[in-house]
């Protein structure tokens, strides 16, 4: 009995790394269509997505439409004519994240299965890298902009820090090819700690920055103002920023 119940532990665990393959076959067949390898139908709308997630994309404005393209980049173009699914990588708990191309545009969306259907998705989330060792200057008298897209509009509102030891060096933004997005809290003597949940790429033409902050109880003698700095693509240089803490 201790064999068996050994064996069906291990069964467990290989399937829980490995994901469910016919909620991987759900997947593959819907993201087929929705990237445009095969027919997107009505059919099969309502074969892949749960009453919920049909509900979450009705356009009222186009009758008999369904906004399947929020589990796409956002994007109407692309660099490229490559458009297929690359990976599906379970999560847990139902959930897996699909890695794959959009018009040769890089995409991820996080898809939950459940009873053979989506049952709900996380939108497209767009990669950043945080600067570090940078500092805010404390003459500061214009608004931060949400974007910041060259050398000089960085050298308004920021300094560099370099430290001692590995890593040290301020992070380098080459504005030919990135921007930064900064989030700029205002000052405080509490400690505090600005924690990204996630940069979203909601609309084609919009970025959502998703954060919150922590912050501890106990008062210093001294006040600081917090801030983060993010790096993100150039190709979405031209998005508006929302931040949504």
């Amino acid at each position: 009995m201790k064999k068996i119940c050994t064996i069906l532990a291990a069964a467990a665990i290989l399937a829980a790394c490995g994901g469910n393959s016919s909620d991987k076959q759900v997947i593959e067949d819907f993201y087929d269509a929705v990237l445009g390898r095969t027919e997107m139908t009505d059919g099969l709308l309502r074969k892949s997505l749960s009453d919920g997630v049909l509900s979450s994309l009705w356009e009222a404005d186009y009758p008999d439409t369904y906004s399947y393209w929020a589990f796409r980049t956002g994007f109407q173009d692309g660099p490229g004519n490559i458009s297929q699914v690359e990976n599906i990588e379970p999560l847990g708990d139902g959930w897996y994240r699909v890695t794959y191309q959009d018009m040769s545009t890089p995409g991820v969306t996080e898809v939950k299965v459940e009873g053979g259907k989506i049952t709900d998705y996380r939108p497209f989330r767009v990669p950043y890298t945080l600067a570090r060792n940078y500092y805010r200057r404390n003459d500061i008298k214009d608004v931060l902009p949400l974007k910041i897209t060259s050398q000089e509009q960085l050298d308004q509102f920021f300094g560099m820090a370099a430290v001692m030891g590995r890593g040290g060096e301020p992070t380098k933004i080459d504005f030919d090819k990135s921007f930064a997005i900064p989030i700029l809290l205002p000052e405080t003597d509490l400690e505090t700690e600005i924690i990204i949940d996630g940069l979203y790429h909601s609309r084609p033409d919009a970025l959502t920055l998703s954060y919150s902050v922590v912050q501890g109880e106990e008062h210093r003698s001294y006040t600081i103002a917090p801030f983060s700095l993010l790096i993100v693509d150039g190709i979405y240089r031209d998005c508006t920023v929302t931040l949504d803490k």
